[in-house]
């Protein structure tokens, strides 16, 4: 049986050079870029948090296409960087993201999807309109318009992780507090308190000190561009290069309280908790349909 712990005990992550099973090496030089099948699973991880993106035998592999993907779009990763032409994705609305994209099809029009997403970008760009553009689109299947098929041209649901990848600035003791207190509100949803909650919040300042001494810059998630949404076709995932993503309109937005910055959090995990919610019960499905009745997956929420 697989189970997938709730949000309520992710925690703020602090990077560590060395793993370390409470404190998430997250934000430090910025993650290193993911390959094609790569996905970060953290959100299910057996204590929480977010962890790099690490291999995961269920996502779309990074060229051709499986008997698994053409049976089973919807619990696969769409991961079409090869496909991306070009787009426009708007957060300048607060809590909403709309735009559009055109994707390459072999033998056929350009498919042109629309967005209208909750949710917002992180803190590099909130507030933003970006445009995406790829000098080289392909299609990442041999097959005629194989990989896009059975992707909505409506993109409705939740905007995921969504960053340029711009730093925002060093790592100093204001900025490490502002981090402590968002864990401080974790924490008290999540029950943690006495000697338990002194000594995350020791090793998290001890972190936070090594990485203003080394004069790191602080990502608010990863440092090339990471677009990632949930919709009724899946997750998707586009990782850019930095040329291919540009700021071209902004939009003066105050600064978020760190409730509300805990809130997005809390969104997004639940959206990838419902995600894989679902490819978890399609698989099991599977399973029982070949005749295996003894493999199934549980969410645990």
């Amino acid at each position: 049986m697989t189970k997938f712990v709730p949000w309520s005990s992710v925690e703020i992550a602090v990077p560590s050079r060395n793993w370390d099973p409470q404190i998430r090496p997250m934000r430090t030089q910025g993650r290193q870029r993911s390959n094609s099948v790569a996905v970060h699973v953290a959100r299910c991880a057996g204590d929480g948090g977010r962890l790099p993106p690490q291999d995961f035998p269920f996502y779309r592999p990074p060229a051709g296409c499986t008997a698994r993907d053409q049976s089973h779009p919807k619990p696969m990763a769409w991961r079409p960087y090869e496909n991306l032409i070009d787009g426009e994705l708007d957060n300048r609305k607060p809590g909403t993201v709309t735009g559009w994209m055109r994707f390459f099809r072999n033998g056929k029009r350009p498919l042109r999807v629309t967005f209208n997403l909750a949710g917002d970008f992180h803190e590099d760009i909130r507030g933003t309109r970006i445009r995406l553009s790829n000098p080289q689109p392909s299609d990442r299947c041999d097959d005629e318009g194989a990989y896009m098929e059975g992707f909505a041209r409506v993109q409705r649901g939740t905007a995921g992780d969504i960053t340029a990848g711009q730093p925002l600035g060093p790592w100093t003791e204001a900025l490490a507090q502002r981090l402590m207190e968002r864990n401080e509100l974790i924490w008290d949803e999540a029950g943690i308190r006495g000697r338990e909650r002194a000594r995350r919040r020791r090793e998290f300042a001890e972190q936070c000190h090594a990485h203003i001494a080394a004069q790191d810059l602080f990502y608010p998630y990863v440092e090339y561009p990471y677009i990632e949404w949930y919709s009724d076709n899946g997750r998707v995932v586009l990782e850019l290069d930095p040329s291919q993503l540009e700021i071209v309109e902004y939009a003066p937005l105050k600064e978020k309280s760190a409730a509300e910055l805990v809130n997005d959090e809390r969104r997004r995990g639940e959206a990838f908790g419902s995600f894989l919610g679902e490819m978890v019960q399609s698989f099991s499905r599977e399973n029982r349909s070949e005749g295996d009745s003894n493999v199934t997956g549980t969410v645990v929420s």
